[in-house]
């Protein structure tokens, strides 16, 4: 009977931490992502650091960007990620990430010329994000909302625009 018990809790146990196991490794996978969203465009300004806003608190995102800028580079500067409740702050990062529990903000910030905006909610995209990670057939892809980031200051490589969704 103590087998049968310890079997449930293992199971039980399983069940419950799948999700998150899953939503961890999915934030990694996104981390890297920006990574390489940073790789592949310019900004206007001119700094060697690139900073990265994640709008609001969530501990397994922030886990995975800080994981990620702790063994990245940026053009030689070094990654900042930086959490932020403020919208009116978003100004003052190279990317701000909004996650999907955020998103209602995405309209206030879909003007900023010199910030890129990443979102995680479908449709965000459409309605001011300038890259919006997808879930497409168990992958996580991303579109781009290539009229929108070509009005802005940023420049973009041929190669990420090719690897995108476009919107």
């Amino acid at each position: 009977m103590k087998t049968s018990t310890i079997a449930k809790l293992i199971i039980a146990f399983w069940m419950v931490s799948a999700p998150i196991m899953a939503q961890t490794g999915e934030n990694k996978v996104k981390s890297l992502f920006v990574y390489n969203f940073i790789r592949y465009i310019q900004w206007p300004q001119t700094e060697q650091d690139v900073t990265i806003g994640v709008l609001g608190h969530d501990a397994d995102l922030m886990a995975a960007f800080n994981e990620m800028a702790s063994k990245k580079t940026a053009s030689g500067g070094k990654i900042i990620i930086k959490e932020f409740s403020n919208p009116a702050e978003s100004e003052s990062y190279h990317l701000v990430f909004i996650p999907a529990s955020n998103s209602k903000v995405i309209r206030e910030l879909s003007n900023l010329n010199k910030t890129l905006i990443v979102t995680e909610k479908p449709g965000l995209a459409k309605q001011g994000s300038d890259i919006n990670f997808v879930n497409q057939d168990g992958k996580i892809r991303f579109e781009m909302n290539v009229q929108k980031i070509e009005s802005t200051q940023l420049k973009v490589s041929s190669q990420l625009k090719s690897l995108a969704i476009a919107i």
